[in-house]
């Protein structure tokens, strides 16, 4: 187990929940292997998110779950500096997908009938559930981690007995 959770190892510091934290990391696994959204682009989500709250452990998190889906050092970059909206590594249908993102960071009551739309336009209906079901999941995991970092900071540090 890791030292500090991330959202990438969260299942291993939430194991001793028992099912419930099965079931979770069952959800965590199923979205980087659904057909409605390629795994890279929910990557770089989960890095505008990592960025957004200023989180640098989970932007430093490799994703093991991406297998071979892994964006490219470049993209991943443009996504942390916030400059993938200029960056012509960016398609159309990225774009839409990570502002609709970054709206829902914001607050999801936030997002606009045209955000929405360039990501149906892009990915469709199904396409568009599955990216707010997806957000949800990554930005609950990403604010568990950094809970269970402030708890495991803020616990008192135990004195040992010295022999002498």
């Amino acid at each position: 187990m890791t030292d500090a959770p991330t959202s990438i190892s969260l299942d291993a510091h939430l194991a001793i929940a028992g099912p419930a934290a099965e079931s979770f990391a069952r959800l965590w696994r199923t979205l980087w292997r659904q057909d409605h959204l390629p795994a890279e682009l929910l990557e770089l989500c989960r890095l505008t998110m990592a960025r957004l709250h200023g989180d640098a452990g989970e932007q430093a998190a490799a994703n093991i779950e991406l297998g071979g889906h892994a964006p490219s050092p470049g993209r991943r970059d443009a996504v942390l500096s916030g400059t993938a909206p200029d960056d012509p590594a960016f398609s159309p249908a990225d774009k839409a997908v990570l502002l609709f993102a970054e709206y829902y960071w914001m607050d999801p009551q936030s997002i606009t009938e045209e955000a929405a739309d360039a990501v149906k336009a892009h990915f469709g209906e199904a396409g568009l559930v599955m990216l707010i079901e997806a957000l949800g999941c990554i930005d609950g995991r990403i604010r568990a981690a950094r809970c269970l970092r402030d708890l495991t900071a803020a616990a008192p540090v135990k004195e040992t007995a010295h022999v002498g």
